[in-house]
C-alpha cells in the first residue's frame, strides 16, 4: 500500500490524500487500481467569513469499473444480438427442435415415444419455453438467447482473470461475435458451448478456493451438457485430463542431493501401479478417440483433432519425471479431484432418468440415444475439417502474436498504427471480397491446434515451483484441454458454423497464453490484432450468415403463420401458402412428410403419423401410408443429406395411393381426396 500526499493541495490549506493499492500484476492498467481519495476543504461561508471545516471522500472501486464494463458488454452484446435473433433459418434444424419440444409438452418421453435426434434434455427444456413465451419457433430462439445472455458473465469473469477490465470487456465482444450471433437459432451445440464455459469457470473458482463444491458444479455443468447432447462428453474428457494434470502439478516435487530426495525417489519408484493406471487411462483415451474418428480419419481430422490430444496427453506423461509420491498418496489426491466432480455429473443425469426408470423405459432410452448418435454421425459426415495445409493463413497472426509477447521493438505506437491500417484495409476488403472472407476465416479454423501446441510449450517450460508459477500452469492447461477436446464438436460435419460452437474456447486459451507467456506489453500490436477479428466479425460474419456460406442470403420477409412467431426469412410467403394448403388438405390434422423436413408438421400444425419427426426409413414409409386415416403425405425431392432421399419404389407407392399432387418448390403434395 502506498500512501501519497498533495504538497500543493497542502500549500492552499487544502490536504489531499491518495491510497493506492496496486494489483501485482504490473502491466494492469490504470482502472484496474483501487484508489481511495479523501479530500479535507475548507470553506468560506457567510459574509462574515466564518470556516466551516468538512470533509468529502471519492472512492473509485475497480469492482464498480468492472460492473460497468459488464453492463456495456452486456447491453452491447444484446442489442446486437437482439437484431439479428429473428433473422434467417436452416427449416430442419428449427422444425425438428419445435416438433420435438411439442411432444414432450404434450406428455411424450424422447426416445421413448418418439425418435429424438439429441439426448431429449433440450426438448424438455424448450418445452417449458413454448409453456412460457408460446408455441412457436421464436419462443425457442429467446430461451437460448437467456442463456447467451447469462454465458457473456462467464466468459467476461474468466478473461478478467488474465487481462484488465476493459481489455476482458473487449475480449467478450470478440467472442461474442464469432459465436451465437452467426446461427441464432436454438441448437443444442451453443448449450454444450456454454455449459463448458460455466464449468470451466467453476474449475477456476476452484483452483482459487480449492472447495470440493465447485468440482460438483463444474460436474453438474457436463452432465447437463450431455443430457441436452451426448457431444457433452468432450467437455467431460477436456475436464479429465485437466484433473489428471492438476494431481500430477500439485505432487510433483523437486529436491536433490539429500536424504529426503532419495526417499522420495524410491516412493515415485513405488508410485508404479499409479502410473500404469494413468497411462493406460491416457492410451485409453487416444484410442477411443481414434476409434471415433476411424472411418473419416484423414490428414484434416488427425491434425484438427487427433494431434491435440495427443499433445495433451505427452505433456502429462512428460510431467511424470518430477514427480515423488506414493501410490496411495496419487490415488488419494486424484480420487478427491474426480470424486466430486463425477458425483455432480451423474447427479441431473440420475433426476432425468426418473420418468424413465418409472415407466420402465431406461433401456429404450439408451438405445435410443444409441441409435440416434449413431445415425447421425453416418449421415452427417459430408465435410471434412481443413488440414495443415491451410496452416500459411495462421502464420501472420501467430507471427504477429509472438512479436508482441516477446520482441521489444515490436512496442512501438508506429507499429500498432501500421498494423492498425492494415486490419482497417482488410476488413474493407472481406466486405467486398469472398477470398479475403475466407482467408481470415481459414486463419481462425486452423487456430486450436496451434494454440493447444503453443500453451504445451509454455507449460512444459514453466517448471518453476513457486505458487504463482503452479497457478498459471494449471489455468493455461485447463484450457487448452478443453479447446481440444471440444473442438470435436466439428466431427463429423465441419460445416462452417461449427466453428462458432467451440472458438470462443480456442479464444480464452490464447488469451491465458499470451497474458502467461509474454514479457512485453504488446499492448498497440494485440490491439490491432483483437480489432481486425472483431471488425471482421461485424462487417463480414455475421451479416454474411456463414451458416449459408455456399450461398448468397437475399432479402428476408416476415412469416406470418402464427406458429413462426414472426421469423424473418427468405421465402417467407412461400412456406406461409405451403402451411396453408397443408392445414386445408388434411381434415384430420394427419400428415406424413419426409423426409429431412421437420418444420412441416410444426408450420401446419399437423401431426405425423409415424414415429420420426425428421425422416423413416423406405420400409417405416411404406407402412405409414398404408393407414387409411392418412390423406396427406409430402416428399422431399432435395434434402439436404443425400442419404435422406426417398427411393423410387417408394414414390410410387405413394402416387398409386394418393393419386391427387401439387408441386410446390421442392416438395411434392399427394392427397386422396
Amino acid at each position: 500500500m502506498k500512501k501519497e500526499s498533495d504538497p500543493i493541495g497542502a500549500k492552499s490549506g487544502i490536504r489531499l490524500e491518495t491510497i493506492r493499492v496496486v494489483k501485482a500484476n504490473p502491466d494492469a492498467d490504470d482502472m484496474s487500481r483501487l484508489e481511495i481519495r479523501v479530500r479535507e476543504e475548507s470553506s468560506a461561508v457567510g459574509k462574515q467569513g466564518t470556516a466551516d471545516h468538512g470533509t468529502t471522500t471519492e472512492v473509485v472501486q475497480p469492482g464498480l469499473v468492472r460492473w460497468i464494463v459488464l453492463v456495456a458488454v452486456l447491453a452491447i452484446a444484446g442489442v446486437y444480438t437482439g437484431f439479428h435473433i429473428g433473422r434467417g433459418w436452416v427449416p430442419a434444424d428449427d422444425g425438428v427442435l419445435a416438433q420435438s419440444a411439442l411432444r414432450v409438452m404434450h406428455g411424450q418421453l424422447p426416445n421413448r415415444d418418439f425418435a429424438e435426434i439429441y439426448t431429449g434434455g433440450l426438448s424438455m427444456l424448450h418445452a417449458l419455453a413454448f409453456r412460457a413465451f408460446g408455441v412457436n419457433l421464436m419462443s425457442l430462439r429467446i430461451c437460448v438467447f437467456l442463456f447467451f445472455l447469462a454465458w457473456i458473465p462467464a466468459v467476461y469473469s474468466i478473461a478478467l482473470r488474465f487481462t484488465s477490465t476493459v481489455t476482458a470487456g473487449v475480449i467478450t465482444l470478440l467472442a461474442v461475435v464469432w459465436s451465437y450471433p452467426n446461427y441464432p437459432a436454438a441448437m443444442p451445440s451453443w448449450y454444450n458451448l456454454f455449459f463448458a464455459t460455466f464449468g470451466a469457470a467453476a474449475l477456476l473458482r476452484y483452483l482459487d478456493r480449492r472447495m470440493a463444491r465447485w468440482l460438483f458444479v463444474a460436474g453438474v455443468c457436463g452432465g447437463v451438457s450431455i443430457l441436452i447432447k451426448v457431444i457433452g462428453a468432450y467437455y467431460i474428457a477436456g475436464v479429465l485430463l485437466f484433473l489428471v494434470f492438476l494431481e500430477q502439478s500439485e505432487t510433483g516435487i523437486e529436491e536433490v542431493d539429500s536424504k529426503k530426495d532419495r526417499e522420495l525417489k524410491k516412493a515415485g519408484e513405488h508410485a508404479i501401479f499409479y502410473r500404469i493406471f494413468t497411462t493406460g487411462s491416457l492410451l485409453l483415451f487416444l484410442s477411443v478417440l481414434l476409434l471415433v474418428l476411424r472411418q473419416r480419419l484423414g490428414m484434416g481430422e488427425l491434425y484438427e483433432f487427433v494431434l491435440p490430444s495427443v499433445v495433451l496427453v505427452t505433456l502429462i506423461f512428460l510431467g511424470e519425471r518430477g514427480v515423488r509420491a506414493r501410490t496411495k498418496q496419487r490415488f488419494q489426491k486424484l480420487f478427491r479431484l474426480i470424486g466430486p466432480f463425477l458425483g455432480g455429473f451423474a447427479a441431473p443425469i440420475f433426476i432425468f432418468l426418473i420418468p424413465y426408470a418409472r415407466s420402465g423405459a431406461v433401456s429404450s432410452f439408451f438405445r435410443g440415444v444409441t441409435s440416434s448418435a449413431i445415425s447421425r454421425a453416418s449421415g452427417l459426415g459430408v465435410i471434412r475439417p481443413l488440414g495443415a495445409e491451410k496452416l500459411y493463413y495462421a502464420l501472420p497472426l501467430v507471427g504477429v502474436i509472438v512479436a508482441a509477447m516477446y520482441w521489444e521493438k515490436f512496442q512501438s505506437k508506429l507499429i500498432g498504427v501500421a498494423l492498425g491500417l492494415a486490419t482497417l484495409a482488410l476488413v474493407v476488403r472481406a466486405a467486398y471480397s469472398f477470398d479475403f472472407v475466407y482467408g481470415i476465416w481459414c486463419s481462425v479454423v486452423v487456430l486450436t491446434p496451434l494454440t493447444v501446441l503453443g500453451g504445451a510449450v509454455l507449460v512444459g517450460l514453466r517448471r518453476k515451483r513457486d505458487a504463482r508459477t503452479l497457478s498459471e500452469r494449471q489455468q493455461v492447461f485447463l484450457f487448452i484441454s478443453l479447446a481440444a477436446t471440444c473442438s470435436l464438436v466439428q466431427f463429423p460435419f465441419a460445416a462452417a458454423i461449427y466453428l462458432s460452437y467451440m472458438v470462443p474456447l480456442t479464444l480464452l486459451a490464447l488469451v491465458a497464453i499470451v497474458s502467461t507467456g509474454k514479457t512485453q506489453r504488446g499492448t498497440y500490436t494485440l490491439a490491432a490484432a483483437v480489432g481486425l477479428y472483431l471488425a471482421f466479425g461485424v462487417v463480414s460474419l455475421v451479416p454474411k450468415y456463414i451458416y449459408e456460406i455456399t450461398w448468397i442470403v437475399g432479402p428476408m420477409q416476415t412469416m406470418q403463420t402464427p406458429r413462426a412467431g414472426g421469423l424473418k426469412i427468405e421465402e417467407a410467403v412461400f412456406f406461409d401458402d405451403l402451411a396453408r394448403f397443408l392445414r386445408a388438405h388434411s381434415p384430420n390434422g394427419m400428415m406424413f412428410a419426409g423426409n429431412d423436413c421437420p418444420e412441416l408438421y410444426f408450420l401446419a400444425g399437423l401431426k405425423n403419423v409415424a414415429h420420426d419427426d425428421g425422416g423413416e426409413s423406405p420400409e417405416e414409409i411404406l407402412k405409414a401410408i398404408q393407414s387409411d386415416d392418412l390423406n396427406l403425405v409430402v416428399m422431399n425431392d432435395r434434402p439436404f443429406f443425400p442419404g435422406a432421399a426417398i427411393p423410387p419404389e417408394v414414390k410410387d407407392e405413394v402416387r398409386r395411393r394418393f393419386p391427387h399432387n401439387v408441386r410446390f418448390g421442392i416438395f411434392d403434395v399427394f392427397w386422396k381426396r
